[in-house]
């Protein structure tokens, strides 16, 4: 009697989780309707599947884009220690907008509402704005301007 030793028996069990994905697959398709997009129960067990034998082999098996594919497998949370960024690159400028009521725009008696902005675009310009009452109004404007500005 021969025995398998234990990488042996441990590949040819995700050989078979491959297969056994890849039937699913097929009885998907065979069922589905025109247009109609992959489970997402579907997507993850292919992601699953991506520790084991690798995006392409897991793309190519089960007949799915790689790229698409890889944008799932990506880790969702930000975290980009699996990604290098080229050197030198800079972060993308994020804008905040505020919404809020137009009643909250009104000053309480003898009070003017004020405003401190700082803003740094990406190339490192800094600009610091106060306003005071009416001039809240043109604050996304002035940050518009800003940001848009070469």
């Amino acid at each position: 009697m021969k025995t398998t030793s234990g990488k042996a028996a441990q590949a040819t069990t995700t050989i078979e989780g491959l297969s056994q994905l890849k039937r699913r697959f097929e009885q998907w398709r065979a069922g589905r309707r025109v247009g109609e997009r992959i489970p997402p129960q579907l997507w993850n067990d292919a992601v699953d599947a991506i520790a084991g034998h690798g995006a392409y082999r897991v793309a190519r098996e089960l007949n799915l884009d790689y790229a698409m594919l890889k944008r799932r497998a990506a880790p969702a949370d930000g975290d980009s220690s699996s990604v290098t960024a080229p050197s030198g690159a800079v972060a993308p400028p994020r804008f905040v907008e505020l919404f809020a009521p137009a009643a909250a725009m009104l000053p309480a008696q003898g009070c003017q509402p004020t405003c401190v902005v700082e803003m740094v675009d990406a190339r490192g310009a800094k600009m610091r704005v106060e306003l005071r009452g009416d001039g809240l109004a043109g604050l996304p404007a002035l940050c518009n301007a800003f940001l848009g500005a070469r």
